[in-house]
């Protein structure tokens, strides 16, 4: 619901799955386009990120720079919304990475914070040029899932080292197959 603050949309709830996305090379666009074309394309992505959301229970943290802070209750809505913006960004110049990662985290005020967050945005940009990445927390959920939805999904294992964090971690890059992508593009 419009209007609600973090705390309301949430209740009782600690355990969010949190997406941070990001433009890939978007200093270099938007040196390339210059102020006025770049800020037309900026909202042009955000008002597409925007729509999209909407299809799903979700409540957006903030816009850090071009990069989105969103957290849903599923993290099949979170790969969902993160499958989807990756397809169309509102800007064909547009092309982004997105990390996905479930947990607890606390809230203060309107944003959330907590070890969960970093380890998000770490999903999110470490090696990953352009793609959707899970956390192995929340691609073991969608794959217990098992929705019908992501039966063409592969995911790739990586292991990464984080800043930050001592030992290296398991990530996920997700694939889509061909037959999978044209029947989403089709739907469009």
């Amino acid at each position: 619901m419009k209007g609600q603050t973090l705390q309301e949309w949430a209740g009782a709830t600690r355990i969010f799955a949190l997406v941070f996305t990001d433009i890939v090379d978007s200093t270099t666009l938007a040196n390339e386009l210059h102020d006025e074309k770049w800020i037309d394309v900026l909202l042009k992505h955000f008002a597409k990120a925007r729509w999209l959301m909407e299809k799903y229970d979700h409540h957006e943290i903030k816009i850090i720079g071009d990069s989105f802070m969103v957290v849903f209750r599923d993290v099949l809505d979170a790969l969902d919304f993160a499958l989807a913006l990756h397809v169309d960004t509102g800007d064909d110049q547009i092309r982004i990475r997105a990390g996905i990662h479930l947990g607890p985290a606390r809230i203060v005020e309107d944003d959330i914070f907590g070890i969960m967050v970093n380890y998000t945005k770490r999903v999110e940009s470490t090696e990953n040029p352009a793609g959707i990445r899970l956390s192995s927390e929340a691609q073991r959920h969608v794959v217990d899932e098992g929705a019908q939805r992501h039966a063409g999904l592969i995911y790739s294992p990586e292991r990464i080292v984080f800043k930050g964090f001592s030992t290296p971690q398991t990530t996920f890059s997700v694939l889509e197959t061909r037959g999978r992508r044209a029947a989403r593009l089709a739907l469009k």
